[in-house]
């Protein structure tokens, strides 16, 4: 139970957004203990907005609804995006590694032989070269809904791209496994 108090927020606001944030904590990227601050999140963007609110082009409570989904969808998105977030970061090629002492940076450990401007690295983007001439050839050949379908795939995920063309989400996973099929059958 969330212990947020909504005092002076309209009672409508108070009641969805209470909801909204207890169907989110059912999503396997939030918890129970993420209630109040997905509460909190929703109640802020909702007062955030609430100046441009115009009676004149729609319903209050619809307002409501779309703010309040809207936030939700972004708080979603956001633990998502964090999901697959690699853990990468960028370095300094004078970046010391091990001890201070012997003075070794990042440039001096990558201009070996197994380095990214070395013979391993050169092979390797070798197979890779030909990997793209490969997709390219398949790409080339490719019915031009499935290459749409391809494209649009490599950039976004299949409910996103359904959006995108404004098809339902079924559509886009249909056109998917014929794009999976199309693609087995020329690596076959």
């Amino acid at each position: 139970m969330s212990n947020n108090r909504y005092g002076g927020v309209d009672s409508y606001a108070a009641f969805f957004i209470a909801y909204k944030a207890r169907t989110l904590i059912r999503m396997p990227m939030f918890s129970r203990d993420d209630l109040e601050d997905l509460e909190q999140d929703m109640l802020l963007y909702y007062l955030l907005s609430m100046p441009d609110f115009d009676p004149q082009k729609g319903d209050k409570r619809s307002f409501i609804k779309t703010v309040v989904n809207r936030k939700a969808l972004m708080l979603v998105r956001d633990a998502e995006r964090e999901k697959r977030w690699t853990g990468a970061q960028n370095f300094s090629l004078s970046f010391q590694i091990g001890d201070e002492d012997d003075g070794n940076t990042l440039a001096d450990m990558i201009t070996g032989e197994s380095s990214i401007w070395g013979d391993v690295f050169f092979a390797q983007s070798q197979i890779v070269a030909e990997q793209n001439m490969d997709i390219d050839k398949i790409l080339s050949e490719m019915p031009d809904d499935l290459r749409q379908t391809y494209n649009l795939l490599t950039e976004y995920s299949v409910s996103e791209a359904a959006e995108l063309l404004g098809i339902p989400r079924t559509t886009m996973s249909s056109r998917l496994k014929k794009l999976k099929k199309y693609i087995e059958g020329k690596m076959g």
